[in-house]
């Protein structure tokens, strides 16, 4: 695989995570209920994921924030969004 692709599907599961994180903060199964909270938290994700893929793959290779930002935060952003989203919907928990 090549190295965007794999960096592409590195946000893509991180989105899912921020997605639940950010459900779970907002529906209030945990004891805390801020959405702000889980936003920021999502938000730290993100960046953890970006200093990951500058590690292991090096600055270089990744191309800089340009790429990050078209095969990273693009990617995270709308995932993201879309699993809070669906999850705030239906109601599964």
């Amino acid at each position: 695989m090549e190295i965007e692709t794999k960096m592409a599907f590195d946000h893509v599961i991180g989105g899912v995570i921020a997605g639940i994180i950010s459900h779970m903060f907002t529906s209030g199964v945990l004891p805390i209920r801020n959405q702000v909270l889980g936003v920021l938290i999502s938000l730290v994700l993100l960046y953890g994921l970006g200093q990951f893929s500058e590690k292991r793959f090096g600055k270089e290779e990744i191309g800089g924030f340009k790429s990050w930002f078209s095969n990273g935060i693009i990617l995270f952003y709308f995932v993201w969004m879309m699993i809070w989203i669906f999850l705030s919907n239906v109601p599964i928990f």
